[in-house]
């Protein structure tokens, strides 16, 4: 079934249904549909066709399939109220298998698959504001961060267990866990998205890791509350937060949110969010600072300005480079682990 699997597989990480597939490649949708069932292979010339479509080399087709996802994600949407599609759901499980077996191709080549491992025991039920703080700060504490502001939280995240892989998806989709699989806990994040909202949504999502169940039920929050919070905690922690902002305003300078901004790589709305969450503002001062920026948009960026994207996930790439500098794979391999056209790979040079 190697070829039926991997024809499924990459026709969904491509985003394409049976019906889209055989169009492309000029064969009757029933072809596509016995390809993947294991019913029939294609023709050479179809062959050929498919790797073209699929933008994979044909050996693609019959490696072995190394990875197979077990259960079901948790999909996190920037509004409660909306809804991935089917079609869409297959396509972020589906690229988030091709890159996780990637992934661990790379760890099993350089020897150290079982480097990055998450600490379990930081795990814990919390029943007040007090215990996400104190948990974000254990947290911060086990991974050596102390207080400052984190510089990428993807890599710093990465290097400590989780499993940090970057989609497409809808404007809509913000993050999506799986949490039981063998290979640790999976976090996926919608790739282009700004950075402050990476950020947070994966700071969300460690927060529903670290935050146990059964904290559900605390003074009527649900598990999005909380991890909201330990979100804001983990992004902005409050020695330091406080130390910047003071302890108690009554008044907000809009200049004075913007470098806010940057230096936690937090948006201004969850700026304000943790202020009124430490008694540093009222609700009301939050909700005039909001609506003048609705007027005034004074935390939009200038133009350009080149804020989208700019933290990655590192661990494959630099496991990839080091490989292949070394000699371990080529630059062909490399091109493959990585997804991407091979042309350039190594253009920094190599240093003797």
């Amino acid at each position: 079934m190697t070829f039926a699997e991997r024809l499924k597989e990459v026709r969904l990480v491509n985003g394409l249904t049976q019906e889209e597939l055989a169009e492309m490649v000029s064969v009757e949708k029933m072809s596509i549909c016995k390809y993947e069932s294991g019913k029939m292979m294609p023709s050479s010339s179809t062959l050929i066709a498919l790797s073209s479509a699929l933008s994979v080399d044909i050996s693609y087709f019959f490696r072995e399939m190394s990875v197979q996802l077990k259960t079901e994600p948790k999909f996190r949407m920037s509004k409660n109220s909306e809804k991935l599609s089917k079609k869409e759901q297959q396509q972020i499980i589906a690229q988030t298998q091709d890159t996780l077996e990637r992934q661990l191709e790379i760890l099993e080549i350089c020897q150290c698959k079982d480097e990055y491992v998450v600490d379990t025991g930081l795990r814990r039920v919390v029943r007040s504001y007090e215990d996400i703080e104190v948990l974000s700060l254990a947290v911060r504490a086990a991974w050596k961060l102390g207080l400052d502001p984190i510089e990428n939280l993807l890599e710093v995240a990465e290097s400590h267990g989780f499993k940090i892989i970057l989609v497409d998806g809808p404007m809509k989709f913000e993050a999506a866990t799986f949490t039981g699989e063998e290979y640790g806990p999976i976090i996926c994040l919608r790739r282009g998205a700004p950075k402050e909202r990476q950020r947070f949504s994966l700071a969300h999502e460690l927060g529903h890791y670290f935050i146990l169940e059964e904290s559900v039920g605390y003074q009527n929050w649900d598990a999005e509350q909380m991890a909201n919070r330990f979100a804001a905690a983990l992004l902005m922690p409050r020695e330091l937060f406080v130390q910047d902002v003071g302890p108690k305003r009554k008044s907000l300078n809009t200049e004075e949110l913007c470098l806010l901004r940057e230096k936690y790589g937090a948006s201004t709305h969850a700026i304000l969010v943790r202020m009124v969450s430490l008694g540093i503002i009222s609700q009301a001062l939050m909700k005039r600072a909001m609506e003048v920026d609705g007027e005034e948009h004074w935390s939009s960026r200038p133009c350009g300005e080149a804020y989208s994207d700019t933290e990655m996930p590192r661990l494959l790439r630099k496991l990839v480079f080091r490989a292949v500098a070394e000699g371990v794979i080529s630059e062909q391999k490399g091109s493959e682990l990585l997804g991407v056209d091979g042309e350039g790979l190594m253009s920094s040079g190599e240093v003797a």
